[in-house]
């Protein structure tokens, strides 16, 4: 477990690293008054996994930004929840959306999933000012059962990997301890 956290925290910046890179000074100074936001402990790490996961199963842009703010608010890792964001991508949406589906169907009465009815407006790119209706004629387009689904999959996930991530942290930390007493006791 040392030896992990030796080569994470390399790769890590620091407080001061974020408080000189454009964008995120108000993030390296917060993070230099509340250092624990950016420490490597297993309850703060595995409060920002879940906040990520949990945040990243919504179909929205800005996971990470919003993830790291739930973080700061919450005191969790900022580092994990933002990372935490990417483990949605476009190999692992199919199975997180008929979860939400499947999940919803419980919540909306007579919604069974199915498959979603392509949207009735057609995006036009070169007009922005068509966007706003397209978006919502993709959204509704996905059925009421997949978007009461969406909060239900993250708050599963999110307690998922909350529990996972600590009750491995913990396991890992009992092992480590056990190799160090044997190294004493074999040392004399």
């Amino acid at each position: 477990m040392a030896e992990f956290k030796k080569r994470l925290r390399r790769w890590l910046p620091t407080a001061q690293t974020l408080e000189q890179t454009r964008g995120f000074t108000w993030l390296g100074h917060y993070l230099r008054e509340h250092p624990r936001l950016w420490v490597l402990h297993r309850r703060g790490v595995a409060l920002g996994v879940a906040l990520g996961i949990g945040i990243g199963v919504f179909p929205v842009p800005l996971q990470m930004p919003v993830a790291m703010l739930a973080a700061v608010a919450l005191r969790a890792n900022v580092a994990a929840a933002a990372a935490a964001t990417w483990l949605t991508n476009p190999f692992t949406m199919a199975p997180i959306w008929a979860l939400s589906a499947f999940l919803g169907s419980f919540v909306v009465p007579g919604a069974a999933p199915g498959t979603p009815v392509p949207p009735k407006a057609e995006w036009q790119w070169a007009l922005p000012q068509t966007w706003p209706a397209a978006v919502w004629d993709q959204i509704t387009s996905w059925g009421p059962a997949l978007l009461a689904g969406f909060p239900l999959a993250g708050a599963l996930l999110g307690m998922t990997a909350y529990a996972v991530v600590y009750w491995g942290w913990a396991v890992l930390i009992k092992q480590e301890r056990r190799r160090r007493v044997k190294s004493r006791v074999a040392r004399g």
